[in-house]
């Protein structure tokens, strides 16, 4: 689908490498491609691995659960960072997230963000009988991975699962994935896979 005039895009990155990081190329490939399609969208840039959210705090965990009008000051003022990466998300009509895999599971920067935006009242509700319910819907997240082994798919694979849990239960059901893996297989199974990641991003936005 092509983006709508003005679409608002939130590019995250998450690895701690820099110039040779695999996740933040694709990533880029990614917004580039948006560009290209929609050249007027508003981008918005969040890198977490240069700036990563601090664990959550006992005021901030008390806060979240507390109703506006009920917090204190202290509570008001921990909550900043959390509301500032909330707003992010929420006015974001596209996500492009590029995260290694650390230790089969998502880095802890990037757990970090997503303990501070998955936030009751703000991108999930409760409803009826109790259950929950995701206010982001009508989002699109495109995920661009980067591994060091062969996990996709197997028991090992933690991160892909909980990502998609996570977005499911903020109300985000739209996320296409493009891996590199077997980054550390050798520099010819390395080009192979950033290779087929880059191509499949270009096929994918050939077609929208």
């Amino acid at each position: 689908m092509r983006p709508d005039p003005m679409t608002r895009v939130l590019h995250i990155d998450c690895s701690a490498r820099s110039a040779d990081s695999v996740s933040r190329r694709l990533s880029q490939t990614v917004v580039d491609q948006l560009i290209k399609v929609e050249p007027s969208l508003q981008l918005v840039r969040r890198d977490l691995g240069r700036a990563a959210p601090a664990a959550v705090t006992g005021v901030e965990a008390e806060a979240f659960f507390t109703p506006p009008p009920d917090r204190t000051g202290e509570q008001v003022r921990a909550l900043a960072g959390s509301d500032a990466l909330t707003s992010e998300l929420l006015q974001a009509d596209t996500v492009v997230l590029g995260t290694p895999m650390y230790n089969f599971n998502v880095p802890a920067s990037l757990k970090a963000w997503i303990d501070y935006v998955v936030r009751p009242g703000k991108t999930f509700h409760r409803v009826a009988n109790g259950n929950l319910e995701g206010l982001c819907e009508d989002k699109k997240v495109y995920v661009c991975t980067a591994s060091s082994g062969k996990s996709k798919g197997t028991n090992m694979d933690h991160l892909r699962p909980y990502l998609d849990v996570i977005f499911a239960f903020i109300g985000i059901r739209d996320v296409i994935y493009f891996d590199a893996e077997g980054l550390a297989w050798g520099e010819q199974e390395r080009e192979r896979s950033i290779n087929r990641a880059v191509e499949g991003i270009q096929q994918h936005f050939s077609k929208s």
